[in-house]
């Protein structure tokens, strides 16, 4: 098991990263809050990861910036019906702190509003999942907030959607939706979190 990774960022998306450790790139798949701690980091990075396996997509990496986040997602994919894809999306759509919260005082609403998380499946996260989050609650699961862009935030936010599983054309509607009501300048975070809960 790869417990964490120490090295430089040589690629960084809202959705995954390529971290250069010792010369060896290693592909890992992250969260919007590991995106916006990193994007602007680039040398002594720590990223705490967890390999999965399976026998359809084979080995997957995941990485996170805090280890509490990574905490609460080793959590979720221990539900049954809960996996890494559907817990790094859950991940994607709130604020880790958000999302422990909510599983902390039962907000079946919230948890069933993300994408991948029907009613059942809300209802046993809660189930399984409540106690041990309420004895962790005092582990701060802060993410940095992400600031704008230089560059097109709606370019990166599409691409992004699309390779959490949304179509391309309900991605691009969903984003000018937003954009033409929207009353200030979004980061990319910010649209892929509201895109998300559009297409849920």
């Amino acid at each position: 098991m790869i417990s964490f990774l120490k090295g430089a960022i040589n690629t960084i998306e809202p959705t995954f990263m390529v971290l250069d450790n010792g010369g060896v790139g290693f592909t890992m798949r992250i969260s919007l809050s590991t995106y916006s701690a990193l994007k602007d980091e680039k040398e002594n990075c720590t990223v705490h990861t967890y390999l999965h396996y399976s026998q359809t997509d084979g080995m997957s990496l995941f990485g996170f910036f805090k280890e509490s986040e990574k905490a609460l997602f080793m959590h979720l994919i221990s539900v049954n019906g809960v996996g890494p894809g559907t817990a790094l999306v859950a991940l994607s759509s709130i604020l880790p702190e958000q999302l422990a919260d909510a599983i902390g005082k039962e907000d079946v609403k919230t948890i069933q509003s993300l994408k991948g998380i029907g009613p059942k499946t809300a209802q046993r996260i809660i189930l399984e999942l409540k106690d041990k989050i309420r004895k962790e609650l005092n582990i701060s699961l802060q993410s940095v907030s992400g600031q704008p862009k230089k560059h097109n935030q709606q370019d990166d936010a599409l691409s992004a959607l699309v390779t959490l599983g949304i179509p391309r054309a309900t991605a691009e509607k969903t984003l000018d939706g937003i954009l033409k009501l929207a009353e200030k300048t979004y980061t990319t975070e910010e649209l892929i979190r509201l895109a998300l809960k559009r297409s849920n």
